[in-house]
């Protein structure tokens, strides 16, 4: 079955040749895709004046008036032009997609049309985030355009203590595993140019379980191997839709799986990476971080404790005898004493685990759960006192440590493949 339907070519077709398109997935987001639509609407005829432009929304099977609230949203176009200079037409689509609906059949969608449109950029927006605004797609659009990059990622104006799923464990293993030293490796946003689309269309892993949970990962590894020019766009505070999320019992094994996956597809390729090059930085936005979350440090740290105790079993058949027994004694204090050295190591032997399958991957998933809590709360505690930019350089420290220990990391990889 072709990823386009002929509804769709037909409307395509119509259109004809773009320099930008934009596309939405949705999902059911009648009561947040408005500030998108309006977003996109106001950077075609302000920011984006001068390119031949697309808004191409595709929609998973929402029940809840997600079309009509496009469609309401984009009735802000005919403000805008009164108070623009429109040099180009506009064009805008909203359709439905084939297949499992998921973010991955979304975007696939997108970058089928992309190829027929021979769009030079596709801008991706995520639905779930509300504080899009003209300028951050534009901005995401332009190193692209340019030529400068053919991948573009957010980087988010985020305080350092927020977002440890990233900042403790994606970010620098990523890092360490694929050579690129990405802010945001899992962003639900991004700007790429037609042949890295082009690229994503040719791989076969469409369809499989990793890709619905893990699309932006995937994509982000799609960047480090291909290799292509990435850059990253400051994009200022990431605020999100206020509505119930996975709890990190369910979202942590889900992006473990994911990344443990992808890395144990990609094996032939990132053992082999170098030392990361740096990334190039754009200025899209102020920024302005919002204060973290607050984070419960001694529920942290008993579940840490709770947890090294209760699935000693399942550690010990993932982790070598002295990390189980440093993680152990790690658990003293009030809050658990988990050094970058100790955290560092964990993940690697957790990740050659998972490729040896010496342990249930659905046990090994969860048992990493109360291991990242005891990090989480080691860190925090320690630089909870500290001003922010102490807190960045502590980060640097431990994707640092991540890189000079990536011959371990192989070494144990590839003694798991055996």
């Amino acid at each position: 079955m072709s990823i386009l339907s002929d509804q769709l070519l037909r409307s395509l077709m119509a259109v004809g040749e773009v320099d930008v398109l934009v596309g939405l997935p949705t999902l059911n987001h009648a009561d947040t895709v408005g500030s998108s639509v309006r977003a996109v609407q106001v950077a075609f005829h302000r920011e984006l004046a001068r390119e031949r432009t697309l808004f191409l929304n595709v929609d998973g099977g929402s029940t809840d008036g997600t079309a009509e609230a496009v469609r309401d949203a984009a009735a802000v176009e005919r403000e805008v032009v009164l108070a623009s200079q429109s040099l180009r037409t506009r064009h805008r689509i909203s359709t439905p997609y084939h297949g499992v609906p998921g973010k991955a059949g979304a975007l696939r969608t997108l970058f089928a049309a992309a190829d027929l449109l021979h769009a030079r950029v596709v801008v991706v927006l995520d639905p779930e985030v509300t504080s899009v605004s003209p300028e951050g797609v534009a901005a995401l659009a332009r190193p692209v355009l340019s030529g400068e990059a053919q991948f573009t990622s957010p980087a988010y104006a985020r305080h350092p203590l927020d977002g440890p799923l990233v900042t403790q464990l994606v970010r620098p293993l990523f890092r360490s595993a694929y050579g690129l030293p990405l802010r945001e490796p899992l962003a639900s946003e991004l700007a790429c140019s037609d042949r890295f689309a082009a690229v994503c269309l040719e791989r076969s892993d469409w369809e499989s379980t990793e890709l619905r949970t893990g699309i932006d990962l995937w994509l982000a590894t799609v960047a480090a191997l291909g290799p292509f020019r990435v850059a990253e766009v400051h994009l200022g505070p990431r605020q999100m839709a206020s509505r119930p999320r996975p709890p990190l019992s369910t979202l942590l094994p889900q992006v473990l799986q994911a990344l443990f996956r992808f890395m144990t597809d990609d094996e032939r390729v990132w053992p082999h990476r170098d030392t990361p090059d740096p990334v190039a930085l754009h200025r899209g936005a102020s920024e302005n971080p919002a204060p973290p979350g607050p984070l419960d440090l001694a529920e942290f740290a008993r579940a840490f404790r709770d947890g090294v105790d209760a699935l000693a079993p399942i550690l010990a058949g993932a982790l070598e005898r002295e990390t189980l027994a440093q993680l152990c004694a790690a658990g003293a204090s009030p809050l658990p004493r988990v050094s970058d050295p100790l955290w560092t190591e964990t993940v690697c032997e957790l990740a050659a685990a998972y490729r040896s399958g010496r342990v249930s991957h659905e046990h090994l998933l969860q048992a990493s759960v109360p291991l990242y809590l005891g990090r989480v709360a080691a860190f925090a505690g320690e630089c909870a006192a500290l001003p922010v930019e102490a807190v960045e350089s502590r980060l640097e420290q431990l994707a640092l440590h991540f890189e000079r220990s990536k011959p371990r990391l192989v070494e144990l990889w590839t003694a798991a493949m055996r």
